[in-house]
């Protein structure tokens, strides 16, 4: 049975492969230098033996706050427009 894995980006709840770091949309969200640094790091098999790199974690967390001020950004420009807040952008 393959686990269920969603994407990592803040709010997503899309499924995803679980070799991936996350939903298509949100992984080309991601600056290429740092989807590039995503996919040198991954080890074949960490989703399964669940013993990502200390590079992979690193990158990883890079990834995440780079979602994280994104989503804080469009937040703003939201509200700025008067729109309401959304929880995921895809």
């Amino acid at each position: 049975m393959t686990a269920v894995h969603t994407c990592h980006w803040p709010g997503c709840e899309k499924h995803c492969a679980p070799a991936r770091w996350g939903c298509s949309g949100h992984w080309f969200t991601l600056p290429k230098e740092i989807r590039d640094r995503i996919w040198a790091a991954y080890v074949p098999g960490q989703e399964i033996t669940k013993t990502p790199s200390k590079a992979y974690l690193a990158v990883a967390r890079e990834a995440d706050v780079f979602a994280r001020e994104f989503n804080a950004r469009k937040e703003r420009e939201q509200q700025a427009r008067g729109a309401p807040p959304q929880a995921t952008l895809f």
